[in-house]
């Protein structure tokens, strides 16, 4: 796993000083736009299968390909539903991975976020080998002090687990830091574990999902008000 590291500065709370709160990025839908090459490798290996017609797509971007299988095959067994994420993660490796693209102001901001000295992490449901080469292939990487994905040995695939050992793991502060994500199981997975959530209104979440976040920012251009040192109240 890489890291890169910078120390954080100090903002100004009252008469104390205070690190600046970690901030945890999901993937999907908040760094990048990744539903087309998600979708279409859904379409493919759905349409292979004669599952039949599942209408829209893109609730199943977001959450753990382990989840969706339920839905796709609801009276399938174990091994059927482990052929059918073996498929589909085939797919994604030749080609879905790369049918994406880095949201306009996304680059921007975390330039900003970084030499601003926020320490920033990854928390996605997306493979840890997938996530890794995204963000390698879009020279993304080195804003990061680590990247957690999933990864099939894990027993747990929720992201409130794979949250809680990022926390863990990076000795990171639940009472400062934020989760920024743009789906429900973002600001579910930040609550569970006792953080702030920040929707990413530009994602993929709908304006029920984002109104479960402490905050919500339209575009990556508004983030940084949003967690401006007079927002962020340290305890």
């Amino acid at each position: 796993m890489r890291a890169f590291v910078r120390k954080p500065l100090l903002c100004e709370t009252g008469d104390m000083a205070h690190p600046l709160p970690a901030l945890i990025f999901d993937l999907d839908g908040t760094l990048t736009d990744s539903k087309p090459g998600i979708v279409d490798c859904l379409r493919k290996v759905i349409d292979d299968r004669k599952l039949g017609d599942h209408g829209p797509l893109d609730r199943f971007v977001g959450p753990p390909v382990e989840e969706w299988t339920v839905e796709l095959m609801p009276l399938g067994s174990e091994e059927e539903r482990v052929s059918l994420a073996r498929d589909y993660r085939s797919c994604y490796d030749r080609e879905g991975w790369k049918n994406n693209s880095v949201y306009p102001g996304v680059r921007e901001l975390l330039a900003q976020l970084r030499d601003e000295g926020f320490p920033l992490y990854v928390c996605t449901s997306k493979h840890d080998r997938f996530a890794q080469r995204i963000l390698d292939y879009f020279e993304l990487t080195p804003f990061f002090a680590a990247v957690y994905g999933d990864k099939l040995e894990y027993a747990s695939h929720r992201k409130a687990d794979l949250l809680a050992l990022l926390l863990r793991e990076q000795s990171l502060s639940r009472v400062s830091a934020w989760m920024i994500g743009d789906r429900s199981f973002d600001i579910e997975a930040a609550h569970e574990n006792d953080l702030r959530c920040l929707a990413a209104g530009w994602g993929y979440g709908s304006a029920e999902e984002c109104a479960l976040a402490d905050a919500v920012a339209a575009t990556p251009a508004d983030v940084p008000a949003l967690l401006s040192p007079r927002r962020i109240v340290a305890v």
